[in-house]
Parts: structure tokens; C-alpha cells; sequence
């Protein structure tokens, strides 16, 4: 856990970020998240992209697609549960990320790009 001016920031995990969904280790409840995007040298070479995130609910629901962009510096996103879903206690969610460049299924990301995704939660 790291603390800053905004307050204390759960860790749920870094993920190599592929052609395939991959889930973040840790559940949160949190609406507000810091992401940190890492890739090796061969990426502005080879492939520029970005990727998307989506949540994964415990009743099997997952919410629509966000878009999130390689940047040099970690950045503060708010990506808020739906009104409806709260209301009903569906708080709870697992994220999800994806490679989203249109060729995506030609490349072996894992192999150039070493491209990772670090999410924390704000508590």
C-alpha cells in the first residue's frame, strides 16, 4: 500500500498486457484508480497502442470497454459503478485488460513489447 496526498492506494496487481483478457489479481470496490503503464524498448518501433479495461462482476456481468492510453507518467482515472448496480449492493469487481490495436492477433505482445499495466485503487 503507498500513501500520497490523496490517501492511501491498494495495489491490485501488474499485468502483462497481451492479446488476451487478463485479470488483475485483487477485487476493489473503488471508483478511483491510478494507472501506470511500463513497455520495453522495441514498442515505439514495432506497435504503438493502447489497451482497454473492463470490470467483471460477481453475478457474471461485465461493464462496457474503457479506453486507456500508454503514457509516460501514472494518471488518476474515475471510472464509476453504474447507479443501478450499486444501488443493488453489486459493488465488487474484478478488471480485466486487453491489447486494443486493430491488429492485435498479429503480434506477440508479451514477446517485444514487455508492455505491463499497474492499477491501485484508492481506499
Amino acid at each position: 500500500m503507498a500513501t500520497d496526498a490523496l490517501g492511501d492506494w491498494e495495489h491490485l496487481g501488474t499485468v502483462l498486457i497481451d492479446n488476451q483478457w487478463r485479470l488483475f489479481p485483487v477485487s476493489t470496490v473503488s471508483e478511483i484508480f491510478r494507472i501506470t503503464t511500463t513497455v520495453g524498448d522495441d514498442w515505439n518501433k514495432l506497435l504503438k497502442s493502447a489497451a482497454y479495461i473492463r470490470f467483471y462482476y460477481p453475478d457474471g456481468n461485465k461493464s462496457e470497454k474503457v479506453y486507456i492510453r500508454v503514457e509516460n507518467e501514472a494518471r488518476i482515472k474515475e471510472i464509476l459503478i453504474p447507479t443501478e448496480l450499486k444501488s443493488r449492493g453489486f459493488i465488487l469487481r474484478d478488471i480485466g485488460v486487453i491489447c486494443s490495436h486493430p491488429k492485435k492477433d498479429e503480434y506477440s505482445l508479451a514477446s517485444f513489447a514487455r508492455w505491463t499495466m499497474k492499477i491501485e485503487a484508492l481506499l
